[in-house]
């Protein structure tokens, strides 16, 4: 006797904190009333020898869950089941759907066992979204595989994408270098960490270095470069006196000159400082339904010298930067929640709401980059900004500093990923001495 077939459909997602969550549905009727772990399912139904599985999976979607599958591109991810036992053909579809409203068809059931009353039950009586680690506790263990070659597949995905945001990056480079682009940097290059840059003498570098250790949010570290000016970790092929936009030159602490490359003022013994910048973590947000006023607008991200302080290190002493983004206020949560996983990137905001609990007095007028607009119902929210350290440096008073011009960072092949290490190897820390130091 040939095996039953059946044919579903898994779609995921990525949630609000970037984890890939899967869409379940819990069978209904009495024998799985009460039941939990391993009783849940992909959306399937049985189909005769001449359907078409493909066309089998979005009509038992339809079906188990009350309204058709979303619109995208479906991928095969095999036959599952064992030999002699129901095989069920998948497909998995990267897209959203409110599980909160199922409408399930029905089957009737002679209910209590020998009663002879005829029940109706659904086939379906509730879906929803679970991380792909709790759908492993959910699922029937026969469909486990199932969730094994969805990782696989979005594994491999996820390698190609990082390849591809390189390419992007390195785009974004070329142009750069060429004088194509000389703007800020917010829209370039989506997925990829972008960095602040800090150019010392080798004589101060290392204090610089402590100061941003004693400073993560706004001087998290993503490389040193003790020698040459090619981020080898971050960015292979790059230059960092030509591939950022616009670069400032501080003599003696004060800014003197702006430009679009530092080759003349590039000496061999300066070490470079590659720091993360919240540009990293924009595409999260737009991936989300966030806004990003200063990409709608088209402006540099608004700056502002707040009242808090740093801690010192050496001479490297001064306040706090913070950028800013407003939000609409039922956003401001979800923002708080999708920027903390990039610490790399400054992480969570410092402050949201009144700007005057940071000292600052005006937002329409920013110390650095364009003011932008703010709605009525919107909450301004404030991180941890990269040009803190050339506050820092006017302190410090060095002979010759090479910073970015707020807004204008160098491009990193890294992805701006919340689970990547940002070039650092794992179980390593930046250390005082401008190299890594083991924890």
């Amino acid at each position: 006797m040939a095996s039953k077939r059946s044919a579903g459909l898994l779609l995921h997602r990525r949630n609000a904190d970037s984890v890939i969550e899967v869409l379940l549905v819990h069978p209904g009727g009495p024998f799985w009333a009460g039941k939990d772990v391993h009783a849940w399912s992909i959306p399937k139904g049985e189909y005769d020898e001449g359907e078409d599985a493909g066309s089998v999976a979005l009509r038992e979607f339809e079906e188990e869950l009350g309204s058709p599958p979303p619109d995208g591109s479906r991928l095969f991810l095999g036959e599952f089941g064992a030999p002699g036992r129901k095989r069920i053909s998948a497909w998995a579809l990267d897209a959203n759907f409110d599980a909160t409203h199922v409408v399930s068809n029905t089957f009737e059931l002679e209910w209590p066992p020998r009663s002879g009353q005829v029940q109706e039950f659904p086939e379906v009586d509730r879906a929803a979204w679970w991380t792909t680690e709790e759908a492993r506790t959910k699922i029937h263990r026969a469909q486990v595989p199932i969730l094994d070659a969805l990782d696989e597949v979005l594994a491999a995905g996820e390698a190609e994408s990082h390849a591809t945001r390189a390419d992007s990056a390195r785009r974004a480079r070329s142009a750069i270098r060429a004088g194509e682009h000389t703007g800020p940097t917010a829209d370039l290059a989506p997925g990829c960490v972008q960095a602040n840059l800090v150019v010392l003498p080798r004589s101060v570098a290392a204090d610089f270095v402590d100061f941003a250790a004693r400073n993560p949010k706004p001087c998290p570290i993503v490389e040193v470069i003790e020698h040459g000016t090619e981020a080898a970790s971050s960015a292979p092929g790059s230059d960092l006196r030509t591939d950022l936009p616009r670069y400032r030159l501080f003599v003696d602490g004060v800014h003197t000159d702006s430009a679009t490359d530092a080759v003349a003022w590039w000496r061999d013994d300066l070490v470079s400082v590659l720091l993360g910048c919240s540009f990293s973590f924009e595409a999260a947000l737009m991936r989300a339904g966030l806004p990003v006023r200063h990409v709608e607008q088209g402006r540099n991200v608004p700056m502002y010298i707040t009242d808090r302080r740093c801690e010192s290190a050496g001479d490297f002493a001064g306040p706090l930067v913070v950028s800013m983004r407003p939000m609409p206020e039922a956003m401001v949560d979800q923002a708080r929640r999708i920027t903390e996983a990039y610490p790399q990137a400054h992480g969570g905001p410092v402050h949201a709401g009144d700007p005057a609990q940071l000292g600052i007095a005006d937002l329409h007028n920013p110390d650095f980059g364009d003011p932008v607009s703010i709605g009525n119902n919107e909450v301004p929210m404030f991180w941890a900004c990269g040009v803190t350290p050339q506050l820092a440096i006017a302190n410090a008073a060095p002979e010759i500093a090479i910073t970015h011009e707020p807004g204008h960072m160098f491009i990193t092949d890294l992805p701006a990923d919340p689970e990547s290490p940002y070039g650092r190897p794992a179980g390593t820390e930046p250390g005082p001495s401008g190299g890594s130091r083991a924890t």
